[in-house]
């Protein structure tokens, strides 16, 4: 087979191709940051020309690419999405419903969602790892020094629009979001949001901030659900870093370094090809805080920490425990108050720790493989 592949700098694409070599395929792979996601006239004639220049069995992306979909739909071909980014924008449902395009995401709640709006050809697919380039990693002693830690972090802190928008609120309305967002904050495993914003409420703030001089743009329900998920993830994760960090040697690894954080070891960014997975290996612990509007899935992150051999020390999500064991494949925490309570008492107990490192590791080879999750994909499409 021959696949035309798009590619806007994924972290999964040369695992994709080269799983997709192995299996024979000759791959095609465009690098472009196009303009704009529904339009680019230059990306179109290119992209286009490059379909009329050759004969492709199907195009593939990492993300969904509204753009692409387009220009396959007119070229009456296959387009496959693999999604691991969420949540997914859905402004211009149009872009997904066409008859060509085979979207998999990696959140089981996401792919329902996509559903109930209108979407076609939606299917949920977690995501996969490749041990066979973690392996090649070596880890020398400099790297034990550098990278070693009872606790580490890598990840963004998701500064949220509504430190903008608050203020610009009544006093009711302001109530109401911190009232949402402290209950949310508590709650794993179940993302209310999209029923507590109603309709009304959202009129109310679009009318607040039409008072205060904000005319040219209303504020949309699935903005607003972001701007709360982020704003929960946000202070979260400066919680949890915080106070692991009083009692434990604790690094973290971002694009932005946090005042609050002071007290920790701050590591700057990590590369993800080369520098996280010795990290991963390296830490007792490797916190990963879910981005709260993952309300289901696995993400990318969680994976590769486990198939490089670390201990995945992540909140309770759904998919989640489906497949992995507290306590014996990762460690998965219900409450920042329980999060405290198990990393003192795995950070105590090195043999438990280390069991559950290879557990977990053995579980997400064998569950999350690239040649099985790609022969799942290629059937659904009809193409094999």
């Amino acid at each position: 087979m021959k696949i035309l592949l798009y590619d806007r700098g994924s972290y999964t694409q040369a695992d994709i191709i080269y799983y997709l070599e192995k299996r024979g395929c000759v791959c095609r792979n465009i690098c472009y940051r196009q303009q704009g996601l529904y339009e680019d006239d230059f990306f179109e004639r290119k992209f286009e020309a490059q379909l009329k220049k050759d004969r492709y069995d199907f195009a593939m992306s990492t993300n969904f690419h509204p753009i692409v979909a387009k220009i396959c739909a007119r070229n009456h071909l296959k387009y496959l999405a693999w999604v691991y980014d969420s949540p997914i924008d859905t402004d211009r449902i149009e872009y997904y419903q066409y008859p060509t395009s085979y979207i998999f995401l990696f959140d089981r709640a996401e792919a329902e969602r996509l559903k109930r709006l209108g979407g076609v050809h939606i299917f949920h697919l977690p995501l996969a790892v490749n041990p066979e380039r973690l392996k090649t990693i070596t880890i020398t002693r400099d790297d034990v020094l550098r990278y070693s830690a009872d606790i580490s972090f890598i990840g963004q802190f998701y500064a949220s629009p509504l430190e903008q928008i608050r203020p610009l609120l009544g006093q009711y309305e302001q109530g109401f979001i911190d009232a949402l967002t402290e209950t949310q904050l508590k709650i794993y495993g179940c993302h209310f949001l999209e029923e507590a914003v109603t309709d009304s409420f959202l009129e109310r703030v679009n009318e607040q901030l039409r008072k205060q001089g904000v005319r040219d743009v209303a504020l949309k329900k699935e903005g607003l659900i972001r701007s709360i998920d982020r704003q929960i993830t946000h202070t979260e994760r400066l919680a949890l870093l915080n106070l692991l960090g009083q009692s434990w040697r604790t690094t973290y690894y971002s694009n932005e370094k946090q005042e609050s954080l002071s007290h920790l070891q701050y590591g700057g960014t990590a590369y993800y090809f080369t520098e996280m997975p010795k990290i991963f290996r390296l830490s007792k612990l490797n916190l990963n805080p879910t981005l709260k509007s993952i309300q289901s899935g696995i993400p990318l992150r969680a994976l590769d920490i486990l198939a490089c051999g670390g201990v995945l020390f992540s909140n309770y999500q759904p998919e989640l425990a489906e497949y992995f064991q507290d306590g014996e494949d990762a460690i998965l925490y219900e409450s920042i108050e329980d999060a405290l309570v198990k990393a003192d008492y795995y950070l105590r107990h090195d043999d438990l720790r280390q069991a559950i490192a290879q557990n977990g590791y053995q579980k997400v080879i064998t569950h999350f493989s690239y040649p099985d999750r790609l022969t799942q994909m290629l059937k659904i499409a009809e193409i094999l």
